[in-house]
Order: C-alpha cells, then sequence, then structure tokens
C-alpha cells in the first residue's frame, strides 16, 4: 500500500500542479471499456493486456477532452462528456456480454489492499504478492523518469515558455505524462480502489503544497506525506476494523485540513509585530 502511495504521490503533483487533479476521476471510469475489451479478448482477468487497454483508453480520454476543450468548450464540460461516454460503453458491453462478471467492481472500482497478499507470484524464485511486485516496478519506473527529466519537467510545470527556449519537446513530454497517468490509476486500483487513489494522488502533494517553497522540496514532501498517510490509514483500518480504503480517504481530508490550520496559525503568529 505505501509504494502504490507512494507512485499515486509522484504523479499526482503534476496533476495538482496543472490544476487537473480530478482528472483521475475520470479516468477511473472511462479506463473501464479498455479493461472490458481487453477482457473479451483474454478471457483473463489477471492479463497484463487489461492493464495495457485500460491506459491506452486513458490516454485517448485526455486526447479527446483536449479537442474538445480546443473548439471553445469548458474544460470540466469536455471532461463529463467524454469519460461518460466511455464509462457507458464500457458498462453497457459488460451488462450484454459479461453479466457474471464483477469486472468493474473488483478491477476498477472497490480494490481491497488486504486480499492482495494471496494474489502471489514468483520472482527470481521468491514468492511475493502481485500488488506489491507490480507497485514496486511502477515507483521505480516513476521515480527513474523524475530523475532523467526533472529540469525539463519543472519547466514544462512553471515556465511553458522557457521550456520552449530551451529546447524541451512540450507536446511528447505532454504524451508521456498522460501515459504515466494513465498507468499509475489503472495500476493502482486493483488493490487500492478509485476513492483510496484520488486521495493518494490529491492529499499528498495538498500537504506538500503548504510547506514548500521549490519543486524538489514540493516532490519530497509529497513522498512523505503519501507514506505517513498510507501507514496512518492501514492501522486505523485494523484498529477500527473498517475498510482500509475507506478509512484512507477520510485520513487524508482530515490531515490536510489540520495542517492547513498549523499553517494558518503560524502565518498568524509570524506577523504579530513585538510588543
Amino acid at each position: 500500500m505505501i509504494v502504490t502511495a507512494m507512485s499515486c504521490s509522484l504523479i499526482g503533483n503534476i496533476l495538482v500542479i496543472s490544476n487537473q487533479s480530478m482528472l483521475a476521476d475520470a479516468l477511473s471510469h472511462s479506463v473501464l471499456l479498455g479493461i472490458v475489451l481487453g477482457f473479451f479478448l483474454t478471457q483473463d482477468l489477471n492479463s497484463p493486456l487489461l492493464l495495457i487497454g485500460a491506459s491506452v483508453f486513458g490516454v485517448l480520454t485526455i486526447v479527446m477532452i483536449e479537442a474538445i476543450h480546443s473548439q471553445k468548450v469548458a474544460q470540466d464540460a469536455a471532461t463529463g462528456l467524454v469519460f461518460t461516454f466511455f464509462f457507458a460503453l464500457g458498462v453497457m458491453l459488460i451488462s450484454l456480454f459479461a453479466r457474471n462478471v464483477h469486472l468493474d467492481l473488483d478491477v476498477v472500482l472497490m480494490g481491497e489492499v488486504l486480499f492482495t497478499p494471496f494474489v502471489r507470484s514468483q520472482l527470481l524464485g521468491v514468492d511475493l504478492p502481485v500488488a506489491l511486485l507490480r507497485g514496486s516496478l511502477l515507483l521505480i519506473f516513476l521515480a527513474l523518469f523524475y530523475f532523467l527529466y526533472f529540469r525539463r519537467l519543472s519547466l514544462y510545470l512553471f515556465d511553458k515558455t522557457q521550456a520552449r527556449l530551451v529546447g524541451v519537446n512540450l507536446g511528447l513530454l505532454k504524451m508521456s505524462l498522460t501515459f504515466l497517468v494513465s498507468l499509475t490509476i489503472v495500476a493502482a486500483f486493483d488493490s487500492l480502489g478509485s476513492i483510496t487513489v484520488i486521495s493518494f494522488l490529491v492529499a499528498p502533494a495538498m500537504i506538500a503544497s503548504l510547506w514548500s517553497q521549490t519543486f524538489l522540496t514540493f516532490t519530497m514532501l509529497s513522498l512523505l506525506s503519501s507514506i505517513l498517510l498510507a501507514s496512518l490509514g492501514y492501522y486505523l483500518g485494523m484498529l477500527l476494523d473498517v475498510t482500509v480504503s475507506g478509512i484512507s480517504a477520510v485520513v487524508a481530508l482530515i490531515s490536510f485540513l489540520v495542517l492547513l490550520l498549523v499553517k494558518n496559525i503560524v502565518v498568524l503568529i509570524s506577523k504579530r509585530k513585538p510588543i
């Protein structure tokens, strides 16, 4: 859970800074069509083709949203039109051809972290949970992407004009980020569920934004926040005997509000003039 939360925080930083936080919610619905089509081809819920199909439709969703938005349609309106279209098609296909397969709930929406240790795989002779293996590979890939493209990513997020001047291919970088967002969201849904994934995409970055002044500090604080939120959510879920996914989302909001209050108090104290 911690590994997946860290991956979500890395990609969530980009969404929050770009003011596209709720794009994750749109993708959580639209990628269902890609998963359904992948299942129809393979008849296997564990096939990698489901992940590939979902990622492709995630990219297609963002491309269609941008295309409609470019025709002077509001961003939120374009988002609502596109993701409901893909989600409706996915639900229709399930209702027609896969009534006995809990494809929409088990793979995309519900996810239960407590069950992930029971689905295991062998890696170099070591028996590991599939979710841990997949989450670790995703985290390594995202960390490598940050390491290689950190400066270009900073320019893209904060100063696109300067990025163009120094030769950054903005179109290619944007498509790469779009694919990574889709890949991260889909990979995390299986174990965490959509509500938790969205909270881990947004909450760590929002918490980090309260206390950071540079992109590097912002990234480090968001990673730390994701670790703490995931750990606290899991511990409280076990202690209170409630769903870990649900309590994690609750903890995320409460943590942000508490830290926001603390920051406001600190700012007020710092502004007080000495007597």
